[in-house]
């Protein structure tokens, strides 16, 4: 996302990685996400996912992606269930959100984590039956 450089950063401290998440964060999702919606579901509206693999780095990033993508708020639960019963686990939460996702059943699905500089990770994806 545009100027978001400084949002997220990670850097190798003396006990490992140190990573720093700015309040920034939520708003500025907010805010870029309707932008790039139409290239990340390559043409396809939000009525045509039933799965929202969403990474759940928080409540307000959560909430961000829910107003920006203008999603409903059933179609975060699995995402809220994983950042309450686990947290932010870092790159490996978004294994666990599509572990809840596999067993709620069929559909075309959008996957989305962020990254340092404030960028947007994302996939498509057909649960098969």
């Amino acid at each position: 996302m545009p100027e978001s450089e400084g949002h997220i950063t990670w850097s190798i401290g003396g006990s490992g990685f140190d990573m720093h998440l700015s309040g920034q964060v939520p708003p500025t999702i907010a805010a870029g996400l309707p932008g790039s919606l139409p290239a990340i579901l390559a043409g396809d509206g939000i009525d045509r996912f039933r799965h929202w693999a969403i990474h759940p780095g928080g409540r307000t990033v959560l909430d961000a992606v829910r107003e920006g993508a203008g999603i409903p708020e059933d179609t975060l639960a699995a995402s809220r269930d994983v950042l309450r019963h686990f947290g932010n686990m870092s790159s490996a939460t978004i294994m666990f959100v599509l572990k809840n996702i596999m067993q709620q059943g069929p559909g075309r699905g959008c996957g989305m984590a962020f990254g340092p500089g404030l960028t947007i990770e994302s996939m498509l994806f057909q649960q098969a039956a």
